[in-house]
């Protein structure tokens, strides 16, 4: 990874990167996004991403990417963000949604004067939602979409922004929360209490899409705040993860950070991978790991304040 921080390795297992969001390691056209393995380890955090096609695609329509500087971060002018989507549109459309997203909106992240971590969240992606929107007027890529998870670390607080049905939980002393919504058709009916959560597991509409990057020019940003504390980890991840990894498989590997058998977030990131894939997912799988490992901001207080005083909208 260079110092801007950007992310998307496919297949290194290092922190070697670039900002665009990294190379993808892809032998034939099949396998779109391919394969996608980063990771880091800072003063305050550790991180790592995996993103695999699983075995019943030919090809990785998810991606993922991250901006988190290895410079100290006494350095930063804004917070470490980490971005996670998931395309549709068939082949050599949802593969490019998905990575135009990510490529979008870290960009964004990274240029020009900082703002207030809501606000970047909001009008970065907004900008990739432009972005996705205006290429699928190229001929073959018409109807393509995609979903997309973010989040961001500033001082003491979680920021995460979300549009679709990829998720982002929060591990914290043994229990796992969602603390996204899906915009799901299914997601509406069961908070409707039209079916029961049973229902919802298996509800043949369960993947069908309220709200996608792409779909129209404007779209509606959920971005939720949540507090931060040492040992907190969150997990975003794709359907092709949720749909048959549980929140409480999510809290063990989680938690197990550090220890033996889960001793980083890497391992923990493809511990997580190769369960969906073990237990049959029919979807892409990506998994951001991210673990608080210090109970000072992030960045500092000091920087904080100097990056919104600059650039508060």
């Amino acid at each position: 990874m260079t110092d801007d921080g950007a992310v998307g390795d496919s297949d290194t297992g290092s922190d070697t990167g670039s900002d665009t969001g990294g190379e993808i390691d892809s032998e034939t056209p099949e396998e779109g996004n391919g394969t996608i393995d980063s990771h880091a380890v800072l003063a305050k955090l550790s991180w790592a991403l995996v993103s695999h096609p699983g075995k019943v695609r030919p090809h990785n329509e998810d991606f993922a990417g991250a901006f988190a500087p290895t410079t100290p971060d006494d350095s930063w002018d804004r917070p470490p963000l980490w971005v996670l989507a998931d395309g549709m549109g068939g082949h050599a459309a949802g593969e490019v949604a998905s990575r135009l997203a990510v490529e979008t909106l870290l960009a964004e992240w990274s240029k020009g004067s900082p703002s207030t971590p809501m606000a970047g969240l909001r009008s970065g992606v907004r900008a990739a939602n432009g972005a996705v929107f205006d290429a699928g007027d190229v001929s073959g890529q018409r109807g393509m979409g995609t979903t997309l998870c973010a989040l961001a670390l500033a001082g003491t607080e979680a920021f995460i922004a979300n549009v679709g049905d990829s998720r982002a939980y929060l591990v914290r002393d043994g229990e796992s929360t969602q603390l996204t919504t899906d915009h799901t058709r299914v997601a509406d009916m069961l908070r409707m209490r039209m079916i029961s959560p049973e229902q919802a597991a298996t509800h043949p509409a369960r993947s069908m899409l309220t709200r996608s990057l792409g779909a129209d020019l404007m779209v509606q940003v959920d971005v939720i705040k949540e507090s931060i504390r040492q040992g907190d980890t969150f997990v975003l991840c794709s359907d092709g993860m949720w749909d048959v990894v549980a929140r409480s498989d999510i809290a063990e590997v989680a938690t197990a950070i550090g220890t033996g058998p889960v001793p980083t977030p890497a391992v923990a990131a493809q511990q997580l991978v190769d369960l969906a894939i073990e237990r049959g997912t029919a979807d892409n799988v990506t998994a951001v790991v991210v673990r608080i490992t210090s109970e000072r901001p992030i960045p500092p207080a000091g920087a904080r304040r100097s990056l919104f005083r600059r650039g508060r909208t």
